[in-house]
Formats: C-alpha cells, structure tokens, sequence
C-alpha cells in the first residue's frame, strides 16, 4: 500500500501542502472560500523546530493505536487504500484517538463536516477518494521540492534505509546546492532573530 513519506531536509516550509489541503477538503473547492472560513480543514500542519521544518500529518499507522482506542466506531481502515479514516457524524470527541496518537495528527474544532456545529475530531484521510481514482494526495501534488513522496510503503522504506546508510557511509548523495544554500541562509537567520531576542 502507499504512503506518504516526508523527505524533511527539502521542505522549504511555503506551506503549498497545507493550502492544497485546505482547498481540497472545502465544500466550495476553492481557495477564495477557504480563507477566512473558520471550519476549513487543514489536515496537514507545516512545524518549524529551531530552523527545520517538517510537514506533519497521519502516518496511517498499521496498526493504527486510534482505530483500536475510538469507543464510537467513528475510526475505520478503508480495505482498499489502507488509510484510517474518521466519520466525523460519528465522532463523540472524547480525544481518545488523540491521547494515543504518537505523532499528534489528530486535532478538534467544527468542520464543515460535523454535525449540529459542533468540535468534532479531523485528521488526514490520505486524500482516498483522489487516490481511489488514481491521482496523489492533494499536498503531494501540491509540494515543489519534492518533500512530500507518494510511494510504495515496503519498497520506498527499504530504499531510503540502503540510500541512508551508503550516504551515511560513503558521503554519497548530497542535497541540490540550491537547497543547501536555503538551508545555510534560514539556519543564519534563525541564529540572528535568537542572537536578537
């Protein structure tokens, strides 16, 4: 099954991902009325740790510590994607799914797809209807550097693990130089604005 795989040190941290993400998931399908509209849904948040950035949403865990921590039932496995979804009508928001979450993918406000108004649980749902007709989710789409992957679970995990070590080994396979280069300047910014405070 795919998934969506972070190669952190080519985030440049636009935010593309989480604007896509938030269009993508609107009513309207629009960016004009996802701004401003208090239940748009960003299932993808851009953190910034000390001058890295890493795009951060659901790892559609197998197994999934959500799935088996929801009393509601509000959580399911689609069969044929493999992506943890959550019915938001179903959702009773005791954050249980949240407690257990190791990668704090899962959030809570009213969306435009909770009931009677109310905070509801929302999360990443790997764009299934998208990848059920054969496109990539919306924020992979949506990322210029590369950062976000699509790929094959099993053989992308077990190319980065080779890729990793002979780099790791040898010095093999650096960044662009054009990347490098944003690297260097945002980690001097960074050590200016702290110099600063």
């Amino acid at each position: 099954m795919k998934r969506i795989f972070v190669q952190y040190k080519k985030c440049l941290a636009c935010k593309a991902c989480e604007t896509a993400c938030a269009v993508e998931h609107h009513p309207a399908g629009s960016l004009a009325a996802a701004l401003g509209d208090r239940k748009t849904q960003v299932n993808v948040r851009v953190l910034g740790i000390e001058h890295e950035s890493f795009p951060l949403s659901c790892r559609h865990c197998d197994p999934a510590d959500c799935l088996d921590a929801c009393p509601s039932g509000a959580i399911s496995r689609d069969a044929e994607s493999g992506a943890i979804l959550l019915d938001a009508a179903m959702c009773k928001a005791c954050a249980m799914c949240a407690m257990v979450c190791p990668f704090d993918a899962i959030s809570f406000k009213a969306t435009h797809r909770s009931c009677y108004d109310r905070d509801v649980a929302y999360k990443c749902d790997l764009c299934n209807e998208r990848v059920k007709a054969g496109r990539k989710p919306a924020c992979v789409e949506a990322c210029h550097s590369g950062a976000l992957v699509y790929a094959d679970y099993d053989a992308n995990r077990l190319k980065q693990a080779s890729k990793s070590l002979r780099a790791y080994l040898l010095g093999e396979e650096g960044l662009p130089p054009q990347l490098e280069l944003f690297r260097e300047l945002r980690r001097k910014e960074f050590a200016r604005r702290r110099g600063g405070e």
